[in-house]
């Protein structure tokens, strides 16, 4: 059973004072450092708490269009709570989608990716630094920044390395190209319903 890791005094003063930010102001500096994080996983509990809490809805169509005042109550009130709820809750989860920690695609390579890697930091040192030549080290002191060096320049196992480098960025395409697609989905959705978004 994993443990939770105690947080250090230096911790839990940031946390207090981005809390105390929040409260002030309504969000923190670490919520202004990355938008898109915050905002993705701030909109899906919204959602979801707003499906299940919501006394109104809104008259959709199978399609989902708003239906006209002239086209109203022609199908039970069951029907058009239900679908508010889903659609609400289908915008929830686009947000889980779109964002890198909840996003239900994973990377199958990325074990064996950290598994090279460590084990190139543990030969090699920090960014392939013994792999470095006299030669780089004084171009370094001239330049000031070191030639790194990656899993894939392993000496020994640089081939076999490229191969597990190669499929984990390959699928790590496929990941973001996903999330794009939710981001696109879930944007479409949420401004074409945004002014009814309220309890």
């Amino acid at each position: 059973m994993a443990t939770k890791r105690k947080l250090t005094k230096k911790e839990i003063a940031f946390n207090e004072r981005m809390a105390k930010q929040r409260i002030k102001r309504g969000f923190s500096d670490e919520d202004v450092w990355s938008i898109d994080y915050w905002f993705s996983k701030t909109i899906s509990p919204m959602l979801k708490q707003l499906a299940k809490t919501k006394h109104g809805y809104i008259e959709l169509d199978k399609n989902g269009e708003i239906i006209s005042a002239e086209n109203k109550h022609k199908e039970k009130d069951e029907i058009y709570i239900k679908r508010w709820t889903d659609t609400i809750l289908h915008m929830a989860h686009l947000a889980d989608e779109m964002n890198e920690d909840t996003c239900s695609m994973k990377n199958p390579y990325d074990k064996d990716w950290h598994r090279i890697s460590k084990a190139f930091e543990k030969k090699y040192g920090f960014m392939g630094e013994k792999l470095r030549t006299d030669e780089d080290n004084k171009e370094a002191e001239k330049t000031g920044s070191y030639k790194a060096f990656l899993p894939d320049d392993d000496p020994t196992h640089g081939e076999e390395n490229r191969k597990i480098m190669d499929l984990h960025s390959e699928y790590s395409y496929k990941i973001e190209e996903y999330r794009e697609k939710c981001k696109n989905e879930f944007f479409v959705l949420f401004s074409k319903y945004f002014w009814h978004l309220w309890d």
